[in-house]
């Protein structure tokens, strides 16, 4: 289908017929469209409805004349658009300046030279149609331009002015009458920036080098804008002009500065993260390096901060960690050492994971400084968290290197920190301690211990050793005690008081109770087939294994696996971790009660022993330590102390078992104070399986 050509429209006004008909003639084409009216009010309506693209209008009409036309004319839909000629006969100066003041594109005097007339009629048309597509182009640009966010100007390098889009007035914050100048939009620079845009603007003019620079515009109401300028310089017409884009950015520095918030900073607490603090550690090695400075670095940790994290939840846990941040922020910002530093205290603190946080103090001159921050730190945290209407009581423990003095990179001074942090954690917790290199090496060990022990559990270097419990009247085995063995490939046969303290607090601990649970429950059932006596196993509880939710689970799946009956089974668990959280140990001794087994408490008298929790759980056996007994023949205190004990469970109905008898004389003492059983060097010393065989047999 071919395309239709659109006509375009001529209207013309005159009040004499035979002129509207001569004009009609000489225009009439298949391209045009002629409209005629006969008076200024017909001409508006005839405007109205065909919307033409000129109208040849006449002066001089009765009524409304030309002008009046003219200008109603232009107030109508389209009538910007529309080229208004003016056709008249006068001539004067005032009325061909009448005719441009009430809107006339163009004038054509009379009489009309025919043969020139449509031409200048088409010529016309043609121009305006020009003109409305660089009208339309020019919108289309400046559209574009406003939603890419961009603005030009120009600058002929002479003029102090610049001749600008009008968005750019909108950018700058100025209004579309000022005569913008060079000066005053650079009064819109930020200061920080305006000295590198001034020394771009001189190398343009001086140098005809053009630019494209980054800065910043504080507009009216103080808001910032961050702008991309781009200029070209030409020279054109024997003149140098430079030709200038700025586009607005902010929206993408906002971006990249969120990117930027998210990859060096902790969205919890607003504290640098661990890769910008690891920067700010390289740049202070750096600096100090330079101009031969000390610095601190401090490394904290939050005591039982997990134990508040598993009991109250982690949005508990998160609101600790983000008052925690304030309170070292505050110590640190309050310290003389930052205040004279002049650096920004916030940045000094970082947030390195979980509930680990670092403090860097540059420029140390005296230990007794830094010193004075931890015990600010430590004081800081004596104070109570309230939270959820919860008072939470949480300290720290700090570990402190001083560079160069403990390290010269990134990596050695916080290892060291980290070892002087956990040297802290063992001498109590909540107290800060500074790196030696004794701290190091015993760390090491502790390291290689750690990882001996995952091989020991691997490759199966545990072994259960077994101690009788004898009956005090009739001195026969009843029972007995299953004691953990590590034989250490290089280091030979190790007791728990060499390991069990890594095993306790890597973990570990966990794995190997349940290993030994299973083993000798194995066993002992083994030996209650062969011989046919209920032989007694008691087994040790670590604090770890008492806590742990699947304990009930546990033991439960031990006596079904190992056919052991539950009356045999005695747990050991130390008055310590029974009465750490009586909410929750209570329910679990009771349900431990109802599988059958029995549980005695170990070291009974050394801990919180107290009559109200002894009535209260469902306690079997109380283990007199070895601590009483040791000097029970001489010490008459130790005596005492032994004698109430066994009275005590007497009058509860419980069994006594002492514990470390390696005397006759200690073993009468015990017979005759009413002890049940016994247990010790005396009668007999832990050993393997095999021997307790031959020993059971015998």
């Amino acid at each position: 289908m071919a395309n239709t050509i659109k006509k375009q429209v001529v209207l013309i006004v005159d009040d004499d017929p035979v002129t509207r008909m001569l004009m009609t003639q000489s225009l009439t084409s298949s391209e045009l469209q002629i409209v005629e009216a006969a008076s200024g009010e017909e001409a508006i309506i005839q405007f109205t409805t065909h919307k033409p693209d000129i109208t040849l209008l006449d002066v001089s009409m009765p009524g409304m004349n030309g002008f009046e036309c003219c200008a109603q004319l232009r107030a109508l839909p389209k009538g910007a658009e529309c080229a208004i000629v003016m056709v008249t006969a006068l001539d004067d100066v005032e009325d061909i300046e009448l005719a441009f003041e009430s809107g006339a594109t163009d004038f054509i005097t009379k009489p009309l030279k025919w043969p020139l007339f449509k031409h200048r009629v088409r010529y016309i048309l043609k121009a305006n149609k020009t003109l409305q597509e660089l009208s339309l182009n020019k919108n289309k640009l400046a559209k574009a331009q406003s939603i890419a966010n961009l603005v030009y100007w120009e600058w002929d390098f002479e003029s102090e002015f610049l001749e600008c889009s009008s968005d750019m007035f909108d950018m700058l914050g100025f209004s579309k009458e000022t005569n913008l100048t060079v000066r005053t939009a650079l009064k819109k620079v930020h200061p920080d920036d305006r000295p590198r845009l001034m020394m771009a603007l001189k190398q343009a003019v001086y140098e005809k080098q053009s630019y494209d620079i980054e800065y910043r515009i504080i507009r009216n109401d103080g808001s910032v804008l961050f702008v991309n300028e781009r200029t070209d310089i030409s020279f054109e017409y024997g003149q140098w002009r430079m030709v200038g884009t700025l586009h607005d950015i902010t929206s993408r520095k906002q971006s990249e500065q969120e990117i930027t918030y998210y990859a060096y900073y902790d969205t919890l607490t607003d504290l640098p993260n661990r890769r910008l603090f690891i920067e700010q550690l390289e740049t202070a090695i750096a600096s100090a390096k330079r101009h031969q400075n000390k610095f601190a670095l401090m490394f904290l940790d939050l005591d039982r901060f997990k134990y508040i994290n598993d009991t109250y939840g982690h949005h508990i846990g998160d609101e600790v960690l983000c008052q925690s941040a304030v309170r070292i922020r505050e110590c640190v910002r309050d310290s003389d050492v930052v205040a004279k530093a002049n650096y920004d205290a916030d940045n000094r603190v970082a947030r390195l994971a979980g509930d680990e946080f670092t403090v860097l103090l540059d420029d140390v001159g005296r230990v007794e400084q830094v010193a004075e921050i931890a015990q600010r730190l430590i004081q800081a945290f004596s104070e109570p968290f309230l939270i959820s209407d919860k008072f939470l009581h949480i300290s720290i423990s700090m570990g402190i290197t001083l560079f160069p003095d403990d390290g010269h990179n990134v990596q050695t001074l916080l290892q060291h920190a980290d070892v002087a942090m956990y040297h802290a954690k063992e001498k109590g917790r909540n107290n800060y301690q500074f790196f030696s290199e004794s701290m190091n090496n015993y760390l090491k060990l502790r390291l290689e211990m750690e990882n001996d022990l995952r091989i020991a559990l691997a490759e199966q270097q545990f072994e259960v050793f077994y101690q009788p419990q004898y009956d005090a009247q009739s001195i026969t085995i009843v029972g007995v005690e299953a004691l953990l063995r590590w034989r250490h490939p290089t280091k030979g046969l190790l007791t728990p008081d060499v390991f069990i303290e890594v095993a306790e607090s890597t973990g570990l601990i966990l794995s190997i109770g349940n290993w030994v649970l299973m083993q000798a429950c194995l066993q002992v059932r083994e030996w209650q087939k062969t011989s046919g006596c209920a032989y007694r196993i008691a087994v040790n509880l670590s604090a770890s294994q008492f806590t742990q939710s699947y304990l009930l689970d546990t033991i439960k799946n031990t006596l079904d696996v190992t056919d052991l009956p539950p009356e045999t089974l005695e747990l050991e668990i130390t008055e310590t971790a029974m009465l750490k959280d009586t909410a929750e140990t209570i329910p679990l001794l009771f349900s431990l009660k109802k599988l059958g087994v029995r549980l005695a408490i170990d070291d009974f008298g050394t801990g919180y022993s107290s009559l109200s929790y002894l009535k209260n759980f469902p306690i079997d056996t109380l283990k007199i330590d070895r601590s009483f007994v040791e000097e029970i023949v001489s010490n008459t205190k130790d005596c005492a102390i032994a004698q109430t004990i066994v009275q005590l469970a007497d009058n509860l109905q419980l069994c006594t078992i002492a514990e470390g008898v390696e005397t006759s004389e200690q073993a009468e003492v015990l017979r005759k104070l009413g002890c049940a059983e016994f247990q010790g060097f005396f009668f007999s010393h832990p050993m393997p399986a095999q021997q307790l065989r031959l020993l059971l047999d015998h």
